[in-house]
């Protein structure tokens, strides 16, 4: 798979700007149902412990898809070893603070924070990679927040953000959106001529080797991850769902239309994550969750239009 040298603008009119955004739609919807088990266990399975196994059997169970090609691919990993430990230990150092942060804050104010990922990304790729953006994306981006914020919410926005407070769980999310964000503007440092099975199986590797020592300590000081049919289900359904499919649809995508305009779908999160809560958890279908959902859809389309 080959890395276009500018993100295709006209989204709507390609084959390939449709293929981005079903891909991305599609890794939207892992991740929500990453959120969704995630927190159903918490209390149950500590977070470091959780994040660790999630992310070291998914990396098994890539292995017999993409064995054979590493031999192939080693001189180009032994050359880019460096970028891709790099993309490892961001993209697992930030969902393990993810899991974490949720230990200590309410499900609003993490939900609220964690939206700050669209506009950390545009703003670091802006930065970093001098991607350029126009007034009407910006505008996108605003819309999208205001989508997310007010579903969750429940678009009473005034009351419930004087309830919401900073807390450690908050700063705990915030730092794992933005290095989210930094993953998302680096995943072009991986070579076109590496595979991204191999590739996201070598991430994955060396960001399990990275974090490790703090599932160790985790272990010993606070407790180990519990032998369990609810624990087992959690840990297999996030490496299967979230780690697999979910990232190499997500690489796939910022790879095809750049970061700046994959990171305004991390939007659609809280939209599948109210689908499958009222699926799975019987919770009713209000107003707002379809002028919500209509907001983030107007604000990623603000985006991705040419």
């Amino acid at each position: 798979m080959s890395v276009p040298a500018k993100p295709d603008n006209s989204l709507f009119r390609s084959r390939t700007g449709l293929y981005a955004c079903l891909v991305l739609t599609l890794a939207s919807a892992a991740f929500a149902f990453a959120h969704v088990v995630g927190r159903g266990v918490h209390i149950e399975v500590p977070p470091v412990g959780l994040s660790f196994w999630r992310w070291l059997l998914g990396a098994f169970a890539l292995l017999p898809f993409i064995y054979p090609g590493l031999k192939k691919n080693a001189p180009a990993i032994r050359k880019h070893i460096r970028p891709l430990t790099m993309l490892g230990g961001i993209m697992i150092a930030s969902a393990t603070l993810l899991m974490i942060g949720l230990n200590f804050t309410t499900a609003i104010n993490g939900s609220i924070i964690n939206a700050i990922q669209p506009v950390s990304t545009v703003l670091l790729a802006m930065l970093i990679l001098h991607d350029r953006l126009r007034l009407s994306q910006f505008c996108g981006v605003a819309v999208g927040f205001i989508g997310v914020t007010a579903m969750m919410t429940g678009m009473e926005l005034e009351p419930t953000l004087l309830r919401v407070k900073f807390d450690l769980g908050g700063f705990l999310i915030l730092l794992g959106s933005v290095g989210y964000s930094l993953y998302a503007i680096n995943l072009r440092k991986i070579p076109n001529t590496l595979s991204p099975p191999v590739a996201l199986f070598i991430i994955i590797v060396t960001g399990c080797v990275i974090v490790l020592p703090f599932y160790v300590i985790e272990t010993l000081v606070y407790k180990p991850v519990p032998i369990s049919a609810n624990a087992i289900y959690a840990i297999v359904a996030l490496s299967l769902v979230s780690t697999v499919f979910g990232t190499l649809m997500w690489n796939l995508g910022n790879q095809l239309i750049g970061p700046s305009r994959a990171g305004m779908f991390i939007n659609l999160i809280p939209v599948f994550a109210a689908a499958m809560a009222i699926l799975f958890l019987n919770e009713r279908l209000h107003l707002y969750h379809i002028i919500c959902a209509a907001l983030i859809c107007i604000g990623i389309f603000m985006v991705l239009r040419r």
